[in-house]
């Protein structure tokens, strides 16, 4: 098992190569609407990924800083069907929760649909409320989504490290997590051998530098979600059938 400060301060040594970007800067690279492909694997690639990229991307800095807790709140039916309904592989489905960027201390609820040409699609409000479900976000569910307030409870917190990289031209956001863990109530699990890169674009993927480093390092993309990984880890008796392989290779890293 690797030690996620030694990893933290390997990653810095990197980042001080990069050139940086700021947050107003990477506003106009939110891509709310994007194709993803999602590669996981040992964090110690981290390291080699960052090393490759660097001539071709800068780093998201804010307050001196490169590296950001994240903190999200997921939410689902009491029976869980959106987490079944990504477990099924149903078209145009959603996930729900409320993320806190602890660098900032901003706070959104967040909606993502997953529509059946394979984009996602992203919406958010600020929501600083001790409250998660309130008016606000009531009139939020009901634009974006078929469901109301009433429906949802917590279901599972996660929190994570994440570096934002952006390609030169300003068209594609790479995110790069590990030392993540998943809590519910007073259960909790972690993986800290897990490293994930989401590469968003908004362009055909044979245009991505981060994509050719990928290949290189024999990296081959494959889905994840970090919601279904958390539901997964702290419920027993949940439908795990279409996510096996990927427990199976997060088991040997």
């Amino acid at each position: 098992m690797i030690n996620t400060t030694e990893v933290r301060k390997e990653l810095e040594k990197q980042l001080y190569y990069y050139q940086s970007v700021s947050l107003e800067e990477i506003d106009s690279v939110m891509l709310m609407n994007r194709r993803v492909i999602k590669f996981f694997f040992h964090a110690v690639f981290l390291k080699k990924i960052l090393e490759k990229a660097k001539i071709h991307y800068r780093v998201l800095e804010i307050n001196n800083l490169r590296q950001f807790q994240y903190m999200t709140t997921y939410f689902d039916t009491p029976e869980f069907m959106l987490y079944k309904d990504h477990m099924n592989g149903k078209q145009n489905r959603y996930k729900i929760r409320q993320r806190r960027y602890d660098v900032t201390g901003n706070e959104f609820f967040e909606v993502k649909f997953k529509t059946n040409k394979g984009f996602t699609l992203k919406s958010r409000i600020e929501n600083n409320s001790l409250v998660y479900f309130n008016n606000k976000t009531e009139t939020f569910l009901r634009d974006q989504t078929p469901y109301k307030n009433e429906n949802f409870k917590e279901s599972v917190k996660d929190q994570f490290t994440r570096i934002t990289l952006v390609n030169n031209q300003l068209t594609e956001r790479i995110t790069l997590d590990y030392n993540i863990s998943f809590s519910h109530h007073k259960k909790d699990y972690s993986y800290p051998n897990l490293g994930i890169v989401e590469v968003k674009l908004d362009n055909k993927p044979g245009t991505s530098m981060i994509l050719k480093i990928m290949r290189d390092l024999k990296i081959r993309p494959q889905s994840i979600s970090k919601y279904c990984l958390g539901v997964a880890s702290l419920y027993q008796n949940m439908k795990i059938n279409n996510l096996k392989p990927q427990l199976l290779k997060i088991d040997k890293l």
